[in-house]
């Protein structure tokens, strides 16, 4: 049998093309499959594709991508055959129209399936006479408009069967859309079991992934964590997924002063080794079809707060045995329901225990299951085949890559393991190189099993190295002759951080700081590692209005932490220095505090850049302050701080600003800021602004 998917696009990352992978690779395990991506907008798609699946990009909108078709005539024109309420109307045209209908002329699918509405149209106007025509509802009933739910009547009354996500949804559309001749059912999404080990519920972070759109309602999220963060400091909420609400949620943390405790990861994919670094998962939607997120956290092994909103959420969770339904928008009760996990460790492991047996229930094969059965009693494979040509070979385009797939993990103990996958022959090598050509590459071997591990006191230099593997030479054994010609880029399936979220509990006082973090870079598998003889780890940073607080710990080969100064180095020309007594916290702690209207004082031009240091003790070297003992290799966005605007800058510059003032004139203004540079060290700058 073969089945098409229609999707919008397969390049991206998103629930809709989450699971229409995991059902398509399930399927093709005993058929033959095909997803159909209407738009091609990046050369690799985001997820991981099985090789048994064709895919079929129709229209290449790639910016650089000679075949670009943005501008092609039918491109700019309206479509004719999509619902003119499709939310994505603007994005399709008669192009896109002519490109479906091309393509399913010749096909020889017996199931079509669309994957949104306007698809759905698409394969109720064009898809085979002789094929099953299924369309999929990944939103809700409620969540259409009246008029898009008009326009599909005669589309959705073509099908021969309309598949929900929700029972409750299900019964939405039976009752507010009867649809005699068309099956009206719901399916579940399905969840493969995760590739990383589960969660061992021991963190103390909160994990929420999602698009950053109102619906989820992450403000309702962040003002109930500050709710937490009041009696829980030590628990930190991290948010992964991407959207046009990042700046809003940006300042809102920023307003409540969360920055410390509440993190935009950005996108994750995949998103397994994420939710794994978690204790506890939650969702605030306002509004959910099914929930992916969720039976992703629980496959996970982690316990769920979520709202329970329509439809999704209550078929997924069992309140109070594998997690907590809270009411819609309600913060005081996402911030009891986190607080009621954190506080009980034995009821989270039991619920994250049930939640993970729970949910094997969506695992792919099951639903696929469902599928086929619906397939075969809709008459699919047994309807009359029509004359149909054989789909024409440049529409295709197989995504499987060829470079060699591995998982990594960040040990425990600081070492980084690489495990090969798939099949293999001989004993290749795992080869790191480092960008600096004066640095020898290292070679690790590849066990027979597959596996190279690069121990914690390997002693990578600092810096970013890449992976690659060598194949073995022609009689077996060693690198092939001319290896780095045939080297290969290592591409990732997942990374399991873990091992160095616990970085900083590693180092040993009188030793070298080091750390190794392995992570995606540019599509393939790179190690961060950092050296340094001593180091001063910045932790939490509290940015007023008129000063800068910076604690931390000072670490490795450094003199005993006696009386701390900060020290402020501004680079450049004007190369000057400021000094800050601060205080000693235990034995290795620091706290000092930078009054802002120094450096604004001092500043000698239009953006001066100061660097941080540590002196530990009078006499003692200078240890540069930055953040590199956890998880996160590049921390600029992820971990950014509020600015602080300030009048009166330079002498003569208080003297224009009151000049400029009774003049009614743009007054004198300097933005400070800090943040972690490229290499993860503190920075601050001191920027002219102008201020009406």
């Amino acid at each position: 049998m073969k089945v098409s998917f229609l999707i919008h696009t397969i390049y991206g990352i998103g629930g809709t093309i989450r699971t229409t992978l995991n059902l398509a690779e399930e399927l093709a395990g005993r058929h033959e499959v095909e997803i159909v991506s209407v738009f091609r907008h990046r050369d690799e798609p985001l997820f991981a594709i099985d090789p048994r699946i064709t895919v079929v990009p129709l229209i290449d909108t790639r910016p650089s991508s000679p075949g670009n078709e943005t501008k092609h005539p039918l491109a700019l024109e309206p479509a004719e055959c999509i619902p003119g309420h499709e939310a994505r109307f603007k994005e399709y045209s008669r192009l896109t129209d002519r490109r479906v209908r091309e393509h399913y002329a010749v096909s020889d699918a017996d199931v079509v399936i669309g994957t949104r509405p306007g698809l759905v149209a698409y394969v109720a106007q064009f898809a085979p006479a002789r094929a099953v025509l299924i369309g999929q509802e990944h939103m809700t009933h409620n969540h259409h408009k009246p008029e898009l739910r008009a326009e599909m009547r005669r589309h959705l009354a073509a099908l021969d069967a309309f598949v929900t996500v929700s029972e409750g949804d299900a019964a939405a559309w039976r009752e507010h859309m009867p649809l005699p001749d068309t099956r009206v059912l719901a399916i579940p999404n399905s969840v493969p079991e995760p590739m990383v080990p589960v969660s061992d519920l021991g963190g103390t972070t909160v994990v929420a992934a999602g698009r950053l759109a109102a619906e989820k309602q992450y403000d309702v999220l962040i003002e109930a964590f500050a709710e937490v963060v009041a009696v829980r400091p030590e628990w930190t909420l991290r948010i992964c997924g991407w959207g046009k609400q990042k700046e809003r949620l940006r300042r809102r943390i920023d307003e409540l002063g969360l920055y410390n405790s509440v993190h935009l990861m950005g996108p994750r994919s995949p998103i397994e080794p994420e939710w794994v670094k978690g204790a506890i998962a939650v969702s605030t939607s306002r509004h959910e079809s099914f929930g992916m997120t969720l039976v992703e956290a629980m496959r996970c092994g982690l316990p769920v707060v979520s709202t329970d909103c329509d439809y999704g959420p209550r078929e997924i969770v069992a309140d109070g045995v594998d997690g907590l339904l809270v009411p819609v928008g309600d913060r005081k009760a996402v911030a009891a329901a986190l607080l009621r996990l954190i506080d009980d460790e034995p009821l989270r492991r039991r619920m994250g225990a049930a939640a993970r047996s729970h949910a094997r229930r969506f695992d792919p094969g099951p639903v696929a299951k469902q599928y086929e059965e619906l397939f075969a009693d809709l008459g699919a494979g047994t309807r009359a085949h029509s004359e149909a040509a054989a789909p024409a070979a440049s529409g295709h385009d197989r995504t499987a890559d060829a470079r060699p797939i591995v998982d990594c993990v960040a040990e425990e103990n600081g070492a980084v393991t690489v495990t090969l996958l798939g099949e293999r022959t001989g004993r290749p090598d795992l080869v790191c190189v480092h960008p600096d050509d004066s640095v020898p590459d290292r070679v690790f071997a590849f066990d027979a099993a597959g596996r190279a591990e690069i121990p914690a006191g390997a002693g990578l230099a600092e810096g970013i190295w890449t992976c690659h593997v060598d194949p073995p030479a022609a009689g077996g054994g060693g690198p092939a002759q001319g290896a780095a010609s045939a080297r290969r880029r290592l591409v990732t399936r997942a990374v399991d951080q873990r091992g160095a979220m616990r970085a900083a509990a590693r180092v040993r006082s009188g030793e070298p700081v080091r750390a190794l973090i392995p992570y995606v870079r540019q599509g393939g598998l790179a190690l961060r590692s950092w050296v340094r003889p001593a180091h001063a780890e910045s932790g939490e940073i509290t940015v007023g209005a008129r000063r800068i607080t910076v604690s931390g710990r000072l670490l490795g080969e450094a003199p005993p932490l006696g009386d701390p100064v900060l020290l402020l180095r501004r680079r450049g020309a004007d190369a000057g220095e400021l000094e800050f007594p601060g205080t000693r916290v235990g034995a290795d702690g620091f706290r000092c505090t930078i009054p802002l209207a120094a450096p604004v004082a001092a500043q000698a031009s239009s953006h001066d850049v100061w660097d941080l240091w540590l002196l530990p003790a009078p006499g003692a070297a200078p240890v540069r302050i930055g953040r590199v003992l956890d998880d996160v290799v590049e921390k600029g966005s992820v971990f950014p701080y509020p600015s602080v605007d300030l009048l009166g800058k330079r002498p003569l510059a208080r003297v224009r600003d009151a000049l400029d003032r009774l003049r009614s004139r743009p007054r004198a203004q300097a933005t400070v800021k800090i943040f972690f540079s490229a290499g993860n060290e503190l920075v601050l700058n001191v920027v002219d602004k102008t201020m009406k």
